[in-house]
Parts: structure tokens; C-alpha cells; sequence
């Protein structure tokens, strides 16, 4: 009989670019056991037979699915191929890992969900950055007040490099950002307006900009861009005390608080300052965030995954949370092919 802390024995379906850099980080993690690889392209069967010769390679999907030692999926593969294989894996009794995001269409993740709570299995979606020590240390500044009233949001991820050919730079990119706003605001989406450009592909946006207005007030903004000459994802905090910059790419990482004042002009002041035509403002003093965790967000969210399955709680990116992401990015998209309207969003 299997115990509670045993290490996951788990299969890894798509073994290309992604697939590889989740094998090794679940290879690497005491509390996993990967047993099999999946891949119709026989070059990445080829590849893992090459560094791995004692995994199971198998073009046969079934044959994860059919194994009763393998307890849990992780599904490296094209979103557009995410509910199917998921689903097949949850009616297997399969705990399961999705790639972000969690489905194409709200209507698909709502049954997936319902599925793996039917089936009391564990579905974890890899939004990768909610698991990010600053991102987290971010969070926890935001919800004790340090930056006073949220104003606004920015986040940027653009680079220079791999454009993908089987969706464009919302579908891709946005997962990270939109799952990071909903991880670091209390309030929830109300509106988003989505405006893209097809500079690379025809039929492919490679490069987009959003504005997400929240429920109570604070603005979003949200742009991607894949032809873009600086390896960039960064996140700026504007708050009515205090302001933040954070350079979230793994090899720059670093994170600048910022105390700053903007004069206010009371009225019946000074006459010569109620005719000026600017408010001064200015920054007081700059604070480098200490102790941001060398650890890597991915084999932070490895980690979760495994402990849920071994201990059978929800992950913090569970399929609940990925619900709303997907609800954001349904939004977004009705947005972008309906020219930029303002589209409502329900989480």
C-alpha cells in the first residue's frame, strides 16, 4: 500500500522545448518518481532516450493512462490539446499538471474542474509566477498596507526569440500577467480593453496591450510584444505611498521600492502656488528589496504540485484559480476581435 509521503510516480506527456525543462526539474525534486515520457515526435523520443536511457519512451498515450503505478500526468503539450488529454487523464484517476492556461474555453475548464473534484484528484495549472518569492514578498506588502491605495499596475514580458506558431502572444504570454494581478489584488477584474498587432504572422497577434480596470478602481495595464530588443518581464507597482519596480526575468532579478511625495495645493493657499501650472513631485528615497529567494519560481511550483498529490489539498495555482485566469483571457480575447471594445469580465 502506497504511503502518504512516497515519492509521485508520474509520466511527462510532450517532451519538446517546454517538456524537456519540466523533466528535469521533476527529476530533480526528491518527492517525484518520473517514470515515463510521451511524445508522437520520435526526435524527442530520440532525445530523451539519449539523456534519460532508463525512462519509458512511448509515442502511445493510452499507455500512461493505462499504467496503475503512474499517479500523476503533466501535460507538456499545445494548448489547443489541453481539455481532451486532460480529461482523458482525470477519468483515468490521474492527479494532473496542465500548462497554463488551463483550456481554450471557459466551458472546457469549468468540466475539467468538475471533473478532478468528482474524481478527488489534484489539477494544478503551471502559472509559474505566483510562485515567485517577490512575487509573493510583493503580495504580502500589498495586502499589510505598505503601499498604501493600489493605483495602478504594469506589467511587461517582451523579448527577441522563439514566437510561437500555435497561438498568439495573449494566449501565451498573458496567463503569467493576468494570473500575477489576480495573485496581488484583492479586488476583481471588472473590464478589459485588448488591442493587438500582426507584425510576424497573418493570422497571429505577436504583439498586444491591455487595460484592465478593476473593481475598485485601480488600472492594469498589460503588454506583450515577441519583436521586442530587450529580454524583459517586468512589474511596476504605483501606489498612493510608495512605488515599486520589479525585473522579474530569472538572471536580472531585482526589486526597487520607492518612497516618493507629490506637493498638494490646498485651496485658499498661497496665490503664487494655486497659478502654477505643475505639481511638484519627487522621490523621497529608494529601497532595494532584500531577500527575494534565490529558488526558482518552476521548481517552487513542482514542489506544490507534488506535495498536493501526496498529501491530496488543493495547490495554490488550482483549477479554481485558473478559472478565473481563463475568464480574463476570454474577456481579452472577445475584446480583440470585437476592434478593442471594453468587454465586462464576471470572476
Amino acid at each position: 500500500m502506497k504511503k502518504i509521503n512516497d515519492a509521485v510516480s508520474l509520466g511527462l506527456v510532450g517532451a519538446g522545448y517546454w517538456g524537456h525543462k519540466l523533466l528535469l526539474k521533476f527529476m530533480a525534486d526528491p518527492n517525484c518518481s518520473v517514470k515515463a515520457v510521451c511524445d508522437t515526435h520520435s526526435a524527442h523520443r530520440d532525445n530523451i532516450r539519449k539523456g534519460f536511457p532508463n525512462l519509458v519512451t512511448t509515442d502511445r498515450y493510452e499507455e500512461i493512462l493505462e499504467d496503475s503505478e503512474i499517479e500523476a500526468v503533466v501535460l507538456a503539450t499545445p494548448l489547443a490539446t489541453h481539455f481532451h488529454l486532460a480529461k482523458e487523464a482525470l477519468e483515468a484517476g490521474k492527479h494532473i499538471w496542465i500548462e497554463k492556461p488551463l483550456a481554450l474555453h471557459l466551458d472546457e475548464g469549468h468540466l475539467l474542474v468538475q471533473l478532478a473534484q468528482t474524481k478527488k484528484s489534484v489539477l494544478f495549472v503551471d502559472h509559474t509566477f505566483v510562485y515567485d518569492p517577490a512575487i509573493r514578498m510583493v503580495h504580502d506588502l500589498i495586502a499589510t498596507g505598505d503601499f498604501g491605495d493600489i493605483h495602478h499596475l504594469f506589467l511587461q514580458r517582451a523579448n527577441l526569440g522563439r514566437i510561437k506558431r500555435d497561438s498568439n502572444v495573449w494566449w501565451n504570454s498573458a496567463p503569467h500577467d493576468i494570473s500575477i494581478m489576480l495573485h496581488l489584488l484583492p479586488a476583481s477584474p471588472a473590464s478589459i480593453v485588448l488591442h493587438g498587432y500582426r507584425y510576424f504572422q497573418p493570422k497571429l497577434e505577436d504583439l498586444n496591450f491591455a487595460v484592465v480596470e478593476m473593481s475598485d478602481g485601480t488600472t492594469v495595464f498589460v503588454y506583450h510584444n515577441w519583436l521586442y530588443p530587450e529580454n524583459t518581464a517586468k512589474l511596476t507597482v504605483v501606489g498612493s505611498k510608495r512605488l515599486l519596480v520589479y525585473e522579474g526575468k530569472f538572471e536580472k532579478r531585482a526589486a526597487t521600492l520607492y518612497d516618493y511625495a507629490v506637493e498638494r495645493v490646498l485651496p485658499g493657499g498661497d496665490a503664487k502656488e494655486e497659478l502654477a501650472t505643475t505639481i511638484p513631485s519627487k522621490i523621497l528615497a529608494e529601497h532595494r528589496l532584500e531577500g527575494i529567494n534565490a529558488q526558482e519560481p518552476l521548481a517552487l511550483a513542482v514542489s506544490d504540485f507534488l506535495q498536493s498529490v501526496q498529501n491530496r489539498q488543493a495547490p495554490l495555482s488550482d483549477g479554481k484559480f485558473a478559472l478565473k485566469v481563463l475568464r480574463v483571457l476570454e474577456a481579452g480575447e472577445k475584446s480583440l476581435r470585437s476592434g478593442g471594445s471594453k468587454i465586462p469580465v464576471k470572476i
